[in-house]
């Protein structure tokens, strides 16, 4: 299936402690199930997520256009276009993606999609549960924060 850069439309999202971000999910236009393929672009000041690493997920993460840092652990590393990262399933680096720069920043984000994830967020202490298409959070003390269907 082709996708032309008009067909598969960005989607805002503004969070107050995450900031605005437009993502375009190409796997989901194609139809694709088994990793999923977006394109980010962050505004200036706003970040992917908390940090966080995936214990049964591959992450790949490839900047098309502005400065993107990429922050593991304490380090953070300022990327450019042309720059990857990689965070092998099983690895526990946790890491986001932000943008510190006055310029908006686009990357290509790709992930594998397995049936059973567990995906850790060591800022916050909680840790996400996914069998298939349900999900539950928990809290550090295995208290029940949220839960849902994707």
């Amino acid at each position: 299936m082709i996708i032309r850069k008009n067909q598969a439309q960005a989607e805002r999202t503004e969070r107050e402690t995450f900031g605005v971000t437009d993502t375009v999910r190409l796997a989901q236009a194609g139809g694709i199930s088994q990793y999923g393929a977006n394109v980010q672009t962050l505004q200036p000041g706003a970040r992917s997520s908390n940090r966080h690493w995936h214990e049964n997920e591959d992450e790949f993460l490839y900047v098309l256009s502005g400065e993107v840092t990429v922050t593991e652990g304490t380090e953070a590393q300022v990327l450019h276009a042309g720059d990857a990262a990689c965070w092998p399933a099983g690895v526990p680096t946790a890491h986001f993606v932000s943008n510190q720069s006055n310029q908006p920043c686009s990357y290509l984000i790709v992930g594998t999609r397995v049936s059973q994830d567990v995906c850790h967020y060591p800022d916050t202490g909680r840790t996400l549960y996914r069998e298939g298409n349900a999900w539950r959070l928990l809290e550090a003390n295995g208290e029940l924060f949220k839960s849902g269907v994707f």
